[in-house]
Parts: structure tokens; C-alpha cells; sequence
């Protein structure tokens, strides 16, 4: 694929200096700047804040300016956030950094779909977000790992290193997104450029997606799987371990068997994708998960330590299964049901729901947790997968077109421009 090594380089980038960041942010924040527990509440609720408050001036400034320029401008904005954190001595000065690289990821997943369809093709997608879900997780990982080993040796200077390198990771993906500009291919199915640019312009267009019955079970759906699924892995998740009495170690173990899990499977579930089709994978993955929590119960249950780490590492590996089916499945169905001209609108309104989804999915559930102990949560939990099948149902009931569930041969939709 033209352009794609590339692509992958900078987002590999950029999830490395993720890493790095993600495991410390909240020891930063705390230590070095003495900053109370409810501050750093209010970073990460200001973070995802003002990347919900600038997903609709995102869509429309994809439609306007293109998805290439909007998405380089947001890595500068997320790189302006990473540096201003490192000179940040107080927890009024984390403040813009919070807004500033909270909006530069929002406008970035905003237009990510778009800038991604039109650089490799509808057909291509789902191998693109394949690729991009599994080098996340190895990416992530190896930053994890020298982020804390650069903490450990160098102290309070660690963690701006850490920061500097996480600014720098967002400049080398934006060069990157530079260089992917010059390479695109006409997707299948698509319109000229002309058509789009009326189309993006006809009244009512930026909120037809919100009116579109088909979509909004899309919707229900994909915040179904982000609140009970993809959006507590990192939080809720470890607060269950914790009341299985598993210890730190033991949940990292879980936790990174997780993403062994990813970076194994990711290829093998790709190709499910490709022969049973975007809505039956997704199916699979729910079951998956259902298949997964059930091992998590039993790891509540089982009154034996190495029986409890057994079962949440099994937990973790079949979690991770649903994971990198969902991954290549939920946006190739979101450009499918947008009409043409509409994918910039649809992708943002996506991007809101994954946001909301990733806002909510730890400010309802832990309190469930708290308040109702481990069997409340794995009831909420089945109750939130059932409703996720049923809006799979739902959707694939609604659609009129079969090619929005058929996952294209990648090489026929390849047209050179």
C-alpha cells in the first residue's frame, strides 16, 4: 500500500510517546507538582472535555480545509499540550495543557476516519486499522517499559524526558500525515471532489448523521462496547482484580498478557473479519467478551491465588480476542451507512461517542463497584453486552445495502491518482 509504511511509522511514533506518558502522567502530576487527587480529577475531566467540546468545529473544519490538513494541525495542538506539561510548575499552569492536547486528540479522531479512507481506500480500511491496533499495543508497551526505567534511573528528570519525548512523537506522526497527503486512492463507491464539497455544504448536513435511524444504532452500539468494554480496561478492570485479591504484580501480569494477547491475535482476527463480514465478527467479539467475563468471575470465586492469576489471565487473552475484532469492524460500518459527501460528519459523530463512552465508562462503573461489590458489576456488565447484541441486531436488521457488511478484496478498489 503507497504511503502506509509511512502512516504506520508515525503512528507508532506517537503511541510510543503515549506509552511513555499514560503509566506516569498521574505520579507526575501528584509528586513533582504536589497537585491534590481532585486536581488531577479535573486534568483528565478537562482533557476529555475539551475534546468532546471541539468534535463538531472538527468536522466541519475536516469538511472545509480536508481531513490532511485538520489532522495535521490537531498533532500540533497535542504536541503543544505535551510541552507545555513539561514547563508546568503548578496545577493552574496544567490547566491549558490539559485543553490543549484534550482538543488536539478530539479533532484528530474526528477526522481520522475520513483522512484514512481517503489515503488508502474503503477496501483497505479494516487492514489499516488492524495494523495501527497492533502497533499500538507493542508500541505502547515498549514506552510503558522505558518510561518507567527512565523515572527509576533519572528521577523528577524522568518525567520530563518522558513529556519531551511524547511532544516529539506527535511532530514526527504530523510529518508524517504531511507525507501521506500526497498519496491517495479513490475509494470505491465514493464521489468527485466536487459532488462532496456540495454535499458537505447543503444544509443540515453536519447533524443528518444524529437524524439517521440506521446510524443511531451504530451509535447505541459502538457506546455499548466502548463503556462496558474498551473504555475500563485500564480503569475499572484493575479496581476488580484489586477485590480479587490479586496484587500489583499479578494485574500487570493480567494486564500485559492483555496486550500479548493484542499484538498475537490481531492478524488472525483480521482475517476472520474478512471472511464472515464486519456485523458477525462483532458478534463474535461480544461473545467473546461474555466468555471472558465469566473468567473473571470465576478468578472472584476461586479462593486459590494461582488459580485467580490463571483465570484473570485467561480473562485478559480472551478480552483481547473481542478487542482486535472490534478494532478493523465498527468504522468501515460507519463509511459505509454515511452517504456521500457525510463520511466527516458521521466519523465525528463516532468520535463523540467514543469519547462520551471513554468520559462515562469509569464515572458510572467504579461507583457500581464500590457501592455493590464485584456481583453488581458483572451483572451491570451482561446487561451492557446484551444491549450491544441487541443493537447489533437492530442495525443489521435496518440496513437496505449488503455491501456495508462485505469486506472488499483490498486490491480491486486501488486506483492511482
Amino acid at each position: 500500500m503507497p504511503g502506509y509504511g509511512g502512516f504506520l511509522t508515525g503512528w507508532s511514533a506517537t503511541a510510543f510517546g503515549s506509552g511513555m506518558v499514560l503509566p506516569l502522567i498521574v505520579a507526575y502530576l501528584r509528586e513533582t507538582l504536589g497537585v491534590s487527587t481532585s486536581g488531577v480529577s479535573l486534568y483528565f475531566a478537562l482533557f476529555a472535555l475539551s475534546g468532546l467540546v471541539v468534535n463538531p468545529f472538527a468536522a466541519w473544519i475536516g469538511r472545509v480545509r480536508g481531513p490532511g490538513p485538520t489532522a495535521v494541525a490537531a498533532t500540533v495542538l497535542q504536541a503543544a499540550g505535551a510541552t507545555w506539561l513539561t514547563a508546568a510548575d503548578s496545577m493552574a499552569a496544567t490547566v491549558p495543557a490539559a485543553c490543549l492536547s484534550g482538543a488536539g486528540t478530539g479533532i484528530y479522531y474526528a477526522v481520522q476516519t475520513p483522512l484514512l479512507t481517503r489515503a488508502f481506500g474503503d477496501a483497505a480500511f479494516s487492514r489499516v486499522l488492524s495494523g495501527q491496533h497492533r502497533a499500538s499495543a507493542l508500541m505502547m508497551t515498549v514506552g510503558s517499559l522505558l518510561g518507567g526505567q527512565a523515572v527509576q534511573r533519572l528521577g523528577d528528570d524522568g518525567y520530563t524526558v518522558c513529556l519531551a519525548a511524547n511532544a516529539a512523537s506527535y511532530l514526527v506522526y504530523g510529518v508524517m500525515l504531511v507525507r501521506l497527503r500526497r498519496t491517495r486512492v479513490e475509494p470505491r463507491g465514493t464521489v468527485s471532489s466536487a459532488t462532496d464539497t456540495e454535499a458537505a455544504a447543503a444544509p443540515g448536513r453536519r447533524s443528518a448523521a444524529l437524524r439517521d435511524p440506521v446510524f443511531l444504532r451504530l451509535l447505541v452500539l459502538q457506546s455499548a462496547l466502548v463503556i462496558f468494554g474498551l473504555g475500563q480496561f485500564e480503569s475499572v478492570v484493575p479496581a476488580v482484580l484489586r477485590d480479587a485479591h490479586l496484587s500489583v504484580v499479578a494485574i500487570s501480569v493480567v494486564i500485559a498478557c492483555n496486550t500479548a494477547g493484542i499484538i498475537v491475535f490481531q492478524g488472525l482476527a483480521l482475517r476472520v473479519v474478512e471472511r464472515v463480514g464486519y456485523t458477525s465478527a462483532l458478534r463474535v467479539a461480544i461473545v467473546a467478551w461474555m466468555a471472558a467475563l465469566a473468567f473473571l468471575a470465576g478468578a472472584l470465586l476461586v479462593p486459590m491465588p494461582r488459580g485467580r492469576l490463571l483465570l484473570g489471565v485467561l480473562f485478559g487473552l480472551v478480552f483481547s480476542i473481542g478487542q482486535c475484532l472490534i478494532a478493523p469492524s465498527v468504522q468501515p460500518l460507519v463509511t459505509r451507512t454515511a452517504p456521500p459527501g457525510a463520511v466527516e460528519g458521521y466519523a465525528a459523530a463516532t468520535s463523540l461517542a467514543h469519547g462520551l463512552g471513554m468520559f462515562v465508562a469509569p464515572l458510572v462503573l467504579l461507583p457500581v463497584v464500590e457501592s455493590g461489590g464485584t456481583g453488581s458489576y458483572l451483572s451491570v456488565q451482561l446487561l451492557g453486552y446484551c444491549l450491544a447484541l441487541y443493537a447489533l441486531w437492530s442495525f443489521r436488521a435496518r440496513r437496505t445495502t449488503p455491501r456495508e457488511d462485505t469486506v472488499q478484496p483490498a486490491g480491486k478498489a486501488w486506483v492511482s491518482r
